[in-house]
Formats: C-alpha cells, sequence, structure tokens
C-alpha cells in the first residue's frame, strides 16, 4: 500500500477510535478512574496508527476493535444527527 493511501486509511480509523472514546467519556464510561490508563492506550494506538494500516492483518483487527467498540457506544445505531463529536 502506499504511503498516501495508508496516511488516508490512518486519519479514517484515527477518526473512527477518537468518536467512539469521546462517545464513551461524554457518557461516563470512561471517567477520571479510569482515564490514565485509556489515555496511555489511546496515546499508543493513535501514534503507530499509520505504522499498523501498513500490516496485512491490519483491516481484520481494526474491524474486530471498531465493533468491540460500538458494541460500547451503539453509535452505529444512532442517527448521523446524533453521531457527531461531544
Amino acid at each position: 500500500m502506499n504511503a498516501e493511501r495508508r496516511h488516508a486509511l490512518s486519519d479514517f480509523y484515527r477518526e473512527e477510535f477518537l468518536r467512539h472514546i469521546e462517545f464513551l467519556q461524554a457518557s461516563g464510561i470512561l471517567d477520571d478512574g479510569n482515564g490514565e490508563a485509556v489515555s496511555r492506550a489511546r496515546h499508543a494506538l493513535l501514534t503507530r496508527l499509520d505504522d499498523l494500516c501498513a500490516l496485512a492483518s491490519f483491516p481484520a483487527l481494526a474491524e474486530t476493535l471498531l465493533q468491540r467498540f460500538d458494541t460500547l457506544t451503539r453509535l452505529s445505531r444512532l442517527d448521523p444527527s446524533q453521531r457527531q463529536r461531544h
């Protein structure tokens, strides 16, 4: 995969992951009690996302991770006007 396509893909997944994380924070599922661990995990994922997108197994991994986020947030079931960032 060329660098431009990989960067576009990582931007897409970065935005999706952040959307779910922000929803979980706004809903109180992620709060100050677990904020440090979430912050470390989010930072690790987002800073390595460009490199991770180059892995052959990344699409399946990202899909699984997004499905698990969606199990908690149910963002895919919301009206598009309600999907805006919090």
